[in-house]
């Protein structure tokens, strides 16, 4: 009896107290048609998502929405002409937000201001391991690509860019800690910071750009494609090494926890399980998924759109969990 009684207790904190299972995560469309691609996302609560994305035309400003756990709201941030491809924040409140004319803003007690930056270079990837130490990779085919450090005045440019990066970009950057600090790049190449040195390390071959990457606390992963297909590098302690995973060319990951989902040309996304990469399908958009994010509590946002053109298209916004969330304005 008194097992009995133990066993039925347990289901019941399982279940709920009216002993009702929890409900089931969902795929929920959020946003579609938007004037401009959705290009990032950073949603470390349901009460504090942040949404950016390209110009919503020629002379018009980038698009930032902000959910506050009730309402999504449009924010203005006086610029104009520039497409906003990151954005990365702190528990402190502080956000920075990073696109092109190597435009970097920091937003804080509701304020945005632009800060300087070496160079008119795209800002493509933004993380830090606290809001006076962040890190910002980019570039464009004209030019070098840039890896550049805040240290809480403004951006600087950080030596060992490695030259076979030349006419090339180190798209996104993530870490663990201030001294575990990941870079992925056109090349093939991976960047890594370990506190004193940057350091490179070939992981796909010449043809691969790594659009993305991420970073739990058993592996790092690092995807984009060969020219052709999608490619997907993992490394849990013992090297990089190529993973099977079906799918298309790769765009986007989520940057940090363990929770970790890929995203793709047209509406592609795959999860990590115990056993590998297997398909998330949602059935809610072919568009091109561009970027995710995933909070601690497993609440998944997905951006993308038309974005592989000068003028971005087609916004979306994908949410996955238990909630139900209003729609986009």
């Amino acid at each position: 009896m008194h097992a009995l009684l133990i066993a039925t207790l347990l289901f019941m904190t399982a279940c709920g107290d009216d002993g009702t299972s929890p409900p089931a995560a969902k795929w929920q469309l959020l946003g579609e048609r938007l004037p401009s691609s959705l290009l990032a996302t950073w949603a470390p609560s349901l009460d504090n998502v942040w949404v950016v994305g390209g110009r919503e035309g020629v002379g018009l400003g980038p698009t930032v929405f902000h959910y506050d756990g009730t309402a999504w709201s449009k924010l203005e941030t006086n610029e104009v002409d520039v497409d906003l491809w990151q954005v990365f924040g702190f528990a402190d409140g502080t956000v920075f937000l990073g696109g092109s004319k190597g435009t970097i803003l920091r937003y804080r007690d509701g304020v945005f201001t632009k800060l300087q930056t070496p160079s008119t270079d795209i800002v493509f990837g933004l993380w830090g391991s606290s809001s006076d130490d962040v890190w910002a990779v980019g570039g464009q085919t004209s030019s070098n690509a840039f890896v550049w450090r805040y240290r809480g005045t403004a951006f600087e440019s950080v030596d060992g860019v490695p030259t076979e990066l030349a006419q090339g970009t180190v798209w996104k950057v993530t870490g663990r800690a201030a001294n575990d600090v990941w870079m992925s790049c056109s090349r093939g190449l991976i960047l890594h910071w370990d506190g004193n040195t940057l350091t490179k390390e070939q992981v796909g071959t010449v043809e691969e750009s790594l659009f993305s990457m991420g970073c739990g606390t058993e592996r790092c992963v690092a995807v984009g494609t060969n020219l052709s297909t999608g490619v997907i590098h993992e490394n849990a302690g013992q090297g990089w090494m190529l993973v099977p995973a079906e799918g298309p060319i790769w765009r986007g990951m989520t940057p940090t926890g363990d929770d970790s989902y890929v995203v793709g040309m047209s509406g592609g996304v795959v999860r990590r399980t115990d056993t590998g990469w297997v398909p998330d399908r949602h059935l809610l958009t072919t568009k091109p998924l561009h970027a995710a994010w995933a909070d601690d509590d497993g609440n998944l946002f997905v951006v993308g759109g038309e974005f592989d053109r000068a003028l971005t298209l087609d916004g979306v916004l994908l949410f996955k969990g238990s909630a139900t969330l209003p729609p986009l304005p």
